[in-house]
């Protein structure tokens, strides 16, 4: 026996021993052995916002047709993100942590240049922010107004991009200059054309100058809080009309099958009643009131009190020397059209405190003063009572209810000059008009 229990804490002395040791080990691997840093998936989430960048490139690209491209030579349009999604030119996406891009600060911008137009696309998403220049113009192999230039492109773009549905009069002039390069060759209108181009250069180093854009910002109207609804009965052509507007709300609430009235009504009520058939002689103790029936003589030892306790049906409890029933009124709802002759009434008990005495020697009993009364002799009889109560009547009215406010301060758009570099107005959720003006 000591035996075995000096095994058993033996292997278990050795199961702890190598479990520390495993705890050890694990440790010293976890502490010597390098784990991937998680920066190491950075490219992956630059791979996301590249690739938001690349979808609003595309976008604003199908975006800028012929009749949508700046016309002067230093003009820019812009295009928020919050407007390509209005224009569903994109879908929606998100950043690399899966929450929406900032749709105001994020835009593509087209300027035209002396021979290009260059766009920049501006992402922001959190608290990252870049952009990306494209330089674009129409060249030999675009298929739409104007294309992205081709790395080591030597052809030469012009920003008058001819849309493609105008190949037809493209080919007249081809047909037509032939015979009119034949009259005039004199280099004089060569040398004019060429030297038409300089002043067209001349301007171009114009809109460099400084320039004012023109933003704007809508604002909505201004109205004070809701009023408490206000229930209403709509009646016929009272000239209601059930509406919606900025300033008041009607709303039908439909019929309610509800009480309009009351009116008296004559009821009469069959119950049994006692009453007084005649007297006997008694010994009677002076110091309580006593009735008696055929049989017996009641001690009455208190006034007449209400009980929590109801009857309604069609035919009342009879009243006892102990207890009545008190009318309390008629209920039409279960009675309906009878309820004036045989109607559905409603009474509440009352009772009082009494003895009964069946033998005269027991009246003497706990009395020191005792005399003989005339005592009257109450019987049970069936009468029909006539009551006048008032019968509510119901009726389906329609309600509606309204509720209004004021009006505080019209909508309105206001206007703002602004240099065309300044993205402020831009960020804040102002549009820009398109036009421009110089400083």
């Amino acid at each position: 026996m000591y035996t075995e229990e000096r095994k058993k804490g033996s292997l278990l002395k050795d199961f702890i021993l190598k479990l520390i040791l495993i705890i050890i080990f694990v440790l010293l691997l976890i502490w010597l052995v390098p784990w991937p840093n998680m920066d190491s998936l950075n490219p992956l989430k630059d791979q996301i916002f590249n690739a938001n960048l690349q979808t609003m490139k595309e976008a604003g690209i199908s975006y800028f047709t012929t009749e949508r491209l700046p016309e002067k030579v230093g003009d820019k349009t812009t295009l928020t993100l919050q407007k390509m999604l209005d224009l569903k030119l994109l879908v929606p996406f998100t950043d690399k942590n899966g929450d929406s891009c900032d749709v105001t600060a994020s835009y593509v911008s087209l300027e035209k240049k002396d021979t290009e137009y260059l766009m920049k696309v501006n992402l922001k998403c959190g608290e990252e922010e870049d952009y990306i220049l494209v330089h674009l113009g129409c060249y030999s192999y675009c298929t739409t107004d104007i294309c992205e230039a081709k790395p080591g492109n030597t052809e030469k773009s012009t920003t008058t991009p001819k849309p493609t549905n105008k190949p037809t009069p493209s080919q007249k002039p081809t047909s037509s200059p032939t015979p009119t390069t034949s009259p005039k060759p004199t280099p004089t209108p060569t040398a004019t054309p060429t030297v038409t181009p300089t002043p067209t250069t001349t301007p171009t180093a114009t809109p460099k100058e400084d320039k004012l854009c023109e933003y704007k910002k809508d604002y909505s109207a201004q109205y004070s809080n809701w009023s408490a609804w206000t229930k209403n009965v709509k009646k016929t052509n009272d000239g209601v009309v059930f509406e919606k507007t900025n300033t008041k709300e009607v709303e039908d609430l439909g019929t309610e099958y509800t009480r309009v009235g009351v009116q008296n009504v004559n009821v009469q009520v069959t119950k049994p009643v006692t009453y007084q058939m005649g007297t006997y002689k008694y010994k009677v103790c002076t110091s309580y009131t006593y009735e008696a029936d055929a049989t017996t003589v009641y001690q009455i030892n208190s006034d007449w009190a209400y009980v929590d306790n109801w009857y309604s049906g069609y035919n009342p409890p009879a009243d006892t020397v102990s207890s009545r029933w008190i009318f309390q009124g008629v209920d039409f709802s279960q009675c309906g059209e009878t309820c004036t002759d045989h109607p559905y009434v409603v009474y509440r008990q009352q009772t009082r405190q009494v003895t009964a005495y069946t033998d005269y020697s027991n009246v003497t009993a706990n009395c020191t003063n005792i005399e003989e009364r005339s005592i009257p002799l109450y019987g049970t009889r069936i009468i029909s009572e006539l009551h006048t109560v008032q019968k509510p009547y119901y009726a389906y009215v329609r309600y509606y209810r309204v509720r209004t406010r004021t009006l505080l301060k019209d909508a309105y758009t206001d206007y703002q000059w602004v240099d065309c570099d300044d993205k402020t107005l831009a960020n804040q959720g102002w549009t820009y008009t398109g036009k421009t003006k110089n400083k």
